[in-house]
């Protein structure tokens, strides 16, 4: 079985490279994680997301569709931090015989995007449970071109590695849904506006997750955005869907094998400052 959790732990790479927004870099050096062992205790900043609703909602100056979308497209550039948790139940089939893990990873991360200009930097501590053990990462884009911290120093990165990234975010998410209805509305202290995303809204996003080849079948459900406005003005908000994906592996090193992947991903986003513009430059080490 010690080949089966080689495989386990593959499967933990690929969600944790996903989460960095590409799989590809430029170069013979793989991009592997700067890994550093720390306490398993880990932070993590919640939303409360306590309201009350009514059956027909009062709306407050300011918190019409419109009015919120102006808003937001004013948002030129933000900080942020974000918590994701990754559940998954991983089968691993190997002929007639079949070993299934559960795989959780709480990531945590702080960033800044520029949505005028195109740079950004995300520092992300990925921490699997229940052990503790996790890797510190550390990511800059400077005008769409990626650079990924690994052991071996900065790796540029596929031009499209970024690409995720600027079509997910919070900011990107709320100009582009805020231009229909939402599917609830709830206020109270603060307003939510919740949308209910089909699979192929949300199939890229898995994809960059959790595909581990290009052939793996994926299948995206219950997918789901919530955006959380104080006072009129983007305060962040909440992505989840669950996923399911099928690879079949023919290697001749590992055999053949079929790993089935089936679980969850959810990440809270809170904004924590709004136009204000940071440096970001090019790692004086990158290629």
């Amino acid at each position: 079985m010690r080949r089966h959790a080689l495989i386990i732990l593959l499967v933990a790479i690929i969600i944790t490279s996903g989460c960095l927004g590409g799989k590809d870099t430029t170069g013979s050096s793989p991009a592997i994680e700067e890994t550093k062992v720390t306490p398993s205790t880990t932070t993590t900043t919640t939303m409360e997301t306590t309201t009350t609703q009514t059956s027909s909602p009062l709306q407050r100056p300011g918190e019409t569709r419109e009015k919120l979308l102006q808003e937001v497209s004013g948002m030129e550039r933000y900080t942020y931090t974000a918590n994701t948790t990754i559940s998954m139940i991983v089968v691993v089939t190997e002929e007639n015989l079949s070993q299934r893990d559960n795989v959780t990873l709480r990531i945590i991360e702080e960033g800044y995007l520029d949505l005028e200009s195109g740079d950004a930097w995300i520092n992300t501590t990925t921490t699997s449970v229940p052990d503790g053990a996790s890797t510190n990462t550390s990511r800059i884009v400077v005008g769409n071109v990626t650079y990924l911290l690994t052991p071996a120093g900065w790796v540029k990165e596929d031009p499209n590695a970024s690409r995720l990234l600027w079509e997910y975010n919070i900011v990107s998410l709320a100009r582009r849904y805020l231009k229909k209805e939402p599917d609830e509305r709830e206020t109270g202290e603060r307003l939510l506006l919740r949308y209910v995303l089909g699979g192929d809204e949300i199939e890229p996003l898995g994809r960059a997750y959790f595909a581990m080849t290009p052939d793996t079948e994926v299948e995206v459900r219950d997918g789901l955005l919530e955006l959380y406005f104080e006072g009129g003005k983007l305060a962040g908000g909440r992505i989840s869907f669950r996923i399911r994906t099928v690879t079949s592996i023919n290697d001749p090193n590992l055999g053949s094998m079929t790993i089935t992947q089936d679980g969850s991903w959810s990440q809270t986003v809170r904004i924590t400052s709004v136009n204000e513009r940071r440096k970001v430059e090019a790692p004086a080490s990158s290629p």
